[in-house]
């Protein structure tokens, strides 16, 4: 049976669609079922082995099949080709290895010099055991090593196993019926069912029927491409009309697609401030640490001639220890993989794990009407016939066209339930709908051409009255198609240009109960809302309005334009009517060279060139399979209501992690004013690294975890890298004055009487409580929560200074050094708020090096 007499979309295998398979059972999708294994573990082993076979295909040598296109391939053919991995396997880097993951979490470049520094101190240690006590850092790196490597280990497996039962599904004929695979299962010369909306998942030879494959994947050209009997289609590309059957012709690593992607890096992660920021504040710490340090010795070999080597390796490990801001980057994995796994409760796939920073900058996000506002679904509402003199009636006539079309999208399955598909006439021509077109045709023998879809596109000859009633009813937010009848029969794509008006048929988009409240939210959050669809504009202007988008009334139709033109007033409406694919791509591109972060959500072929170049895409699990390719991010419960948990996630995942970098870089900031301090006093750096211990654990470390995990849905202001620097400068500051202060009074012995002992706990308590105002500034305004994280940080460092005073190496100070001490500290707060003020006012991204630094970072 060909498939044009087979009348698909039937109910196939666990009652899914023949054009898109995996749209109804989502959560249910199960490659293999045999009981005895997981299916991830199952996957895993069986593309492990034929990796192992590291197979080199001799075509020459491989015996083709030729099934035909009603039974496809047998059981024992299908294994055959299995054992001989003939199978469309083709190893993916969407998430990293495990070995990958040990090894980007331990050889880092501040472990390896945390190492380092522990060899040293345990060296020095054999002979003085008191600096054992000083290796207690490299307990918190292990501890950050473990919850990094734990943290990514949960987020990689929970991508895996959102993304099986997302897996992608082909809908293939073995022994005579119909089953829906996964895509990787497919064999060489199985016969596969392509409709609209599918991705080619092998290179194919097409064996019965007719569609138009978009091959913009591959080749960068947009426009829909025919593929009929005895043509190639290739994998990558996608079925914008149509259906037909296939026979798969390569599988794997030798389709065209990965013959062109032989070479290439499989991976490459996208535009990221936050990562770009992270990446270059390493450097410039590593370069500014390293010139510290070596100064820092070179100085005291100078200065000192009866140098004690231990005491100037343990401060110098002290040092370089504390300029380390190694929490900071492991907060910020951590914070990614807690976004990925909160995302994964809320039913969204991330499949790229920056993007959740990109969505915390949204503020423009685009709306296919389609699948986002309205739930998708049609009905057909009125039906008017006009005169045209035919023999057959309006219901014959598009029950005919239905059963030669067979396409099965919304507007046609519509179409079905009004009107049903029986083949009452014979069909001899089809055109298939296309969003480039905007309708489809069929020639019937001896009846001439119907043609069915957007008036403008059909009716060339001006009716008024055919004219005022099409506005009518779009202006009450209906969908108008119209039917027309030409005398001849289509000549290839060209459709007669005598066409006239046979009936105005109406369907009306179902809004989704829950979109009022989701675009009242964006509105809310300073999200501007900009409506993108093929169908007219005032009837997507209606809808729109419905459901509460602001500027819905500023419409406007895009067809026939210009590139320019498009360009030219993209910022001017809100609602944008008869977008071509190519149009859609041209907007998104323009809101985003007017300095904005656009996300774009999407379920069809005709949204995908828009959905690679927005900032952030998201897809519908239910839309197409070549639209949640492409995207970032996929709402497997297909619920737009979902939106604003996921723009929530990355903006408490980029705030959280602002926040926390801010604590991490304020100590890395004053170590390195304080050695800069040193250098320049010939003074002895006053720490070793247990000397920092209250300040790396109870202002810095449990505090950064506990607020990294915090709620926090505010909208992002200013630049990542400029404002943590803004925040961890001041009390760096402060830290510094407080030092230059008690170092003065030591040396010039004013009224305060104070040794180097004495001098080094003082500035143990000073950077301290200075680390607790600088905690305080961060918790701004303050929750219960905060308050509860504050008091227990502030308790915990009293307790442990007391019953541990001298394992930490805190000396005795008299009462006038505590005098002093609280004169100090405060004014400390004081100069913390002014300081952040005096910044405030300052630009700094008008500093011509943190101005070229945020260009380099933008690009």
């Amino acid at each position: 049976m060909s498939v044009m007499e087979t009348k698909t979309p039937e109910k196939i295998e666990n009652n899914e669609t023949a054009g898109n398979a995996p749209q109804k059972n989502v959560f249910s999708a199960t490659p293999f079922t045999d009981g005895k294994r997981s299916e991830i573990a199952r996957y895993k082993r069986h593309y492990n082995k034929l990796k192992r076979r590291n197979l080199n295909i001799d075509e020459s040598k491989i015996t083709r099949f030729k099934p035909t296109a009603s039974d496809g391939l047998t059981n024992a053919q299908v294994e055959s080709r299995v054992q001989d991995g003939l199978v469309n396997y083709v190893e993916r880097g969407s998430t990293k290895t495990v070995t990958r993951i040990l090894f980007t979490n331990i050889c880092t470049w501040f472990n390896v010099v945390c190492f380092v520094c522990l060899g040293l101190l345990i060296w020095i240690a054999q002979s003085n055991p008191v600096y054992y006590n000083s290796c207690y850092f490299i307990v918190i790196t292990l501890i950050n090593i473990t919850i990094g490597v734990v943290q990514e280990l949960k987020a990689k497996y929970t991508i895996e196993k959102l993304s099986l039962i997302s897996a992608l599904k082909s809908t293939v004929i073995r022994g005579g019926e119909r089953k829906s695979i996964a895509l990787n299962d497919i064999v060489l010369d199985d016969i596969i069912v392509l409709a609209n909306g599918n991705q080619i998942p092998a290179d194919c030879v097409v064996v019965d029927g007719q569609i138009e494959v978009n091959e913009s994947l591959l080749t960068g050209e947009s426009n829909p491409i025919q593929k009929t009997k005895g043509s190639t289609v290739l994998a990558g590309s996608f079925v914008v009309s149509g259906t037909c059957l296939v026979r798969v012709d390569k599988v794997g690593g030798e389709s065209y697609v990965q013959t062109l992607a032989k070479g290439a890096t499989r991976y490459v992660r996208p535009r990221s401030e936050l990562l770009g920021s992270l990446r270059l504040l390493i450097k410039v710490i590593s370069v500014i640490m390293i010139v510290l340090a070596v100064g820092y010795v070179m100085r005291q070999l100078l200065s000192n001639d009866n140098l004690e080597r231990e005491i100037t390796i343990a401060k110098t490990i002290g040092a370089v220890v504390g300029m380390i801001p190694a929490g900071m980057f492991l907060l910020t994995s951590l914070a990614l993989a807690v976004g990925v796994i909160n995302l994964a409760k809320s039913h969204t796939l991330v499949q790229e794990l920056y993007c959740i920073e990109m969505l915390a900058r949204v503020d423009t996000l685009c709306l296919d009407k389609t699948g986002t506002i309205t739930n998708g679904t049609m009905k057909v509402c009125d039906v008017i016939e006009l005169k045209y003199g035919g023999k057959y009636t309006v219901r014959e006539i598009i029950s005919s066209m239905n059963f030669a079309l067979n396409d099965n999208n919304q507007t046609a399955i519509a179409l079905q339930d009004h009107f049903g598909a029986q083949m009452i006439m014979k069909s001899s021509k089809i055109l298939p709908f296309s969003s480039s077109r905007k309708l489809s045709a069929v020639s019937f023998e001896d009846e001439g051409t119907y043609i069915m879809g957007a008036p403008e596109y059909i009716l060339k000859e001006k009716d008024n009255k055919i004219e005022e009633r099409i506005k009518r009813f779009a202006s009450q937010g209906y969908r108008v198609l119209v039917l027309a009848r030409a005398n001849g029969q289509m000549k290839g794509d060209f459709i007669p240009n005598d066409a006239k008006a046979v009936a105005i048929i109406t369907l009306q988009d179902q809004i989704r109960s829950d979109a009022p409240a989701t675009i009242d939210w964006f509105k809310q959050n300073g999200v501007d809302i900009r409506v993108i669809s093929g169908d007219n504009p005032i009837t997507v202007s209606e809808v729109a309005r419905r459901a509460g988008v602001i500027g819905a009334e500023k419409y406007v139709s895009l067809e026939g334009m210009s590139p320019l033109e498009v360009r030219n007033i993209a910022k001017e409406y809100t609602v944008f009517g008869r977008v071509s694919p190519e149009q859609k791509l041209i907007l998104v591109r323009e809101f985003k060279n007017a300095g904005r972060t656009v996300a774009m959500t999407g379920d069809g072929v005709n949204d995908i060139l828009a959905l690679r170049e927005a900032d952030c895409s998201v897809a519908m699990a239910a839309g197409s399979e070549a639209a949640r390719n492409v995207s970032h991010l996929v709402l497997l419960d297909n619920n737009f209501a979902s939106m604003p948990k996921v723009v929530a996630q990355g903006r408490r995942v980029i705030n959280n992690i602002q926040r926390t970098s801010s604590i991490f870089l304020f100590k890395t900031l004053f170590v390195m004013l304080l050695v800069a301090f040193c250098i320049f006093t010939a003074q002895s750096y006053p720490f070793v690294p247990i000397n920092m211990f209250l300040i790396e654990c109870f202002v810095i470390g449990i505090p950064s975890f506990a607020l990294a995990l915090e709620i926090n849905d505010a909208r992002i202001k200013g630049k990542f890298l400029l404002n943590v620097l803004k925040n961890a400068l001041a009390g760096a500051l402060v830290v510094l004055i407080n030092v230059i202060v008690v170092y003065t009074i030591m040396k010039n012995n004013i009224i305060f009487d104070i040794d180097e002992d004495q001098f080094k706990t003082m500035l143990i308590f000073s950077t301290t409580i200075t680390g607790l105002f600088m905690l305080w500034k961060m918790i701004m305004p303050p929750t219960l929560y905060r308050m509860s994280l504050m008091i227990l940080m502030t308790a915990l460092i009293i307790i442990v200074a007391f019953y541990a005073q001298s394992i930490l190496g805190i000396g005795e100070v008299n009462q006038m050094n505590i005098l002093l001490m609280i004169i100090i500290l405060q004014a400390s707060y004081p100069m913390i708020a002014f300081i952040n003020k005096l910044l405030s006012t300052i630009r700094l991204d008008r500093v011509p090096i943190l101005n070229k630094i945020n260009q380099t970072l933008d690009r």
